[in-house]
């Protein structure tokens, strides 16, 4: 009977030291189509949109293109508060152009906007990129490799100690 809960509890240890990232699902293909943000024109197919820089910072002066099918559609300036406004558009998907950064957006005509579209469109012209993902390996630093060393071999060691622990209770 001792030997069969000391085969049982060096399994469950084992099992725990075993990568995380061994027993998850594949990640997911990214779609090749980029992700849309919904905007609602206001009337007279007004889009109203901001170019914020980095922290924060209002973009002044900085021109816009606004492109649907890699067409040009029109080209804007901002103005003081990094707010831009083009007249005339219809709803569909265009693509919102500053000096660093573009992105996609699906037009809704005056009251066909789903609830979740937003007012305006925001651009956020940064090149800094910020994820929310740990990653494996390679983020961590010099300390945290020596405290994941040192707590697998307390657990290795702690093992082999119960299994040849001469008590036989």
């Amino acid at each position: 009977m001792n030997w069969m809960r000391q085969k049982i509890f060096c399994s469950s240890m084992l099992l725990l030291l075993v990568p995380q990232l061994a027993i998850a699902a594949k990640p997911q293909l990214q779609a090749k189509e980029p992700m849309l943000t919904d905007i609602a024109l206001q009337r007279g197919g007004i889009l109203v949109g901001r170019v914020v820089a980095k922290k924060g910072a209002l973009s002044e002066k900085q021109t816009i293109v606004i492109r649907q099918n890699n067409k040009l559609v029109a080209e804007v300036t901002t103005g003081k508060n990094g707010q831009f406004m083009v007249k005339g558009l219809q709803g569909g998907i265009y693509e919102i152009a500053s000096n660093q950064r573009s992105g996609n957006f699906r037009a809704w005509a005056e009251d066909t906007a789903p609830p979740s579209a937003k007012q305006f469109a925001l651009l956020i012209d940064s090149d800094e990129v910020v994820r929310g993902q740990w990653g494996w390996g390679s983020n961590l630093s010099v300390g945290q490799w020596i405290g994941i060393s040192v707590g697998v071999a307390g657990l290795v060691v702690g093992t082999i100690a119960l299994v040849q622990d001469p008590d036989p209770s």
